[in-house]
């Protein structure tokens, strides 16, 4: 069924490409100095187990001047297929912001958000040499710089990898292997992928170079983007969407290393997340069209609660995952880009509290008895 995208992603010849990021937007929310957010750009060095040659994965801190004092937690912020670290931070449209990134950072929870391998700002080496172990292993080199303080000049105490997306399998595969995080969350990804978006995949991920966007990039021709005017179906609800933020994502698609998916596919239906021992959360769209839904593997992924997700996982999941979930209503597959993507915030701050811990942390009415919102298992 996925064959075409396999094809696509063993192609490969020479080629890098630079894709400027998304403008800084000042915060909308701004208590006193201490309270306000910035965020700044840094360059970690990387390196691929293959090559000893210098890479560099670039990276958008978003913390307040307590956060960046204290370097309590850092949640350490993976993208999805075809965009960059923007789909965390990606500005205010038609008067409303849309930034995972600061909003997180505003209720207590620094992030740091990065552009992968092959994707934004940071380097693209060929692309037969980002398959997801290697973009992965990038990530963990990430994860040590923020604890070093090497990153960003803060040393952080708790890492949190959170996913979207690809990103998703991206840190599965990250702490299954190294095991050096506080906690894990993935938006956009449950293991199961509907066979609706399957089948869209293999007609809508095409080779970079016959966009007429990427042609003069460079490229190997083993990096992928979406065919043209594809994202609204694959990764948005339209009726929980401003149709401008949809444009925008379209306008600002990116490209992402072939082989990165081709091997990122097995791993999404299969068991290796056993292996995983901190804390795990689950956020998903109830609309998730990658999801959600009739699956590859003839079962039917159910999205309708966080609950009924938390039981479907659960078997993917060590006890020491303590696996929970949360459902966001109407929301389609990119839930930072939604109408209602504050409800993810909510969710990911309040477990990140609970499960991994944080000062300053109250509960209000909006949480449950387990300290989660009510949208959650």
């Amino acid at each position: 069924m996925l064959s075409v995208i396999r094809t696509l992603a063993a192609a490969a010849t020479v080629g890098l490409i630079a894709v400027s990021p998304a403008q800084a937007q000042t915060p909308s929310r701004v208590r006193d100095s201490d309270d306000r957010v910035t965020c700044s750009h840094y360059t970690v060095p990387v390196n691929l187990v293959t090559s000893p040659r210098a890479l560099n994965v670039e990276g958008e801190l978003c913390a307040t001047p307590s956060e960046r004092r204290t370097g309590e937690t850092v949640q350490l912020l993976v993208h999805g297929a075809a965009t960059n670290h923007a789909y965390w931070d990606f500005g205010t449209i038609d008067g409303v912001r849309y930034s995972y990134a600061r909003d997180v950072a505003e209720r207590g929870i620094a992030t740091f958000a990065i552009d992968e391998l092959g994707a934004g700002e940071s380097s693209h080496p060929l692309s037969t040499e980002l398959p997801i172990t290697a973009v992965a292993n990038a990530t963990h080199q990430v994860v040590q710089a923020l604890r070093a303080g090497s990153a960003t000049g803060t040393r952080f105490g708790k890492v949190i990898l959170v996913g979207h997306s690809l990103g998703s399998v991206v840190v599965w595969e990250e702490a299954i292997n190294f095991a050096d995080v506080d906690g894990v969350i993935v938006t956009g990804a449950a293991h199961s992928l509907t066979q609706a978006f399957a089948e869209a995949g293999q007609k809508n991920f095409i080779p970079a170079t016959g966009d007429p966007r990427f042609a003069p990039s460079g490229l190997d021709g083993g990096y992928l983007t979406t065919l043209a005017e594809t994202r609204a179906t694959m990764f948005f609800n339209t009726a929980d969407s401003d149709p401008a933020v949809i444009a925008s994502d379209e306008a600002r698609k990116d490209v992402l290393p072939g082989p990165e998916l081709g091997t990122a596919l097995p791993i999404v239906t299969a068991k290796d997340t056993l292996a995983i021992n901190v804390p795990v959360l689950d956020i998903l769209g109830t609309d998730d069209f990658t999801t959600c839904g009739p699956s590859t593997t003839g079962g039917n992924f159910d999205c309708s609660t966080g609950l009924v997700v938390a039981e479907q996982e659960q078997p993917f999941y060590s006890p020491e995952a303590r696996i929970r979930a949360c459902v966001v209503p109407g929301s389609g597959h990119d839930l930072s880009l939604a109408l209602n993507h504050e409800v993810q915030v909510t969710d990911s701050v309040a477990w990140s509290m609970v499960f991994v811990g944080q000062r300053g942390f109250d509960k209000d009415d909006r949480h449950g008895p387990s300290g989660l919102p009510d949208n959650c298992d």
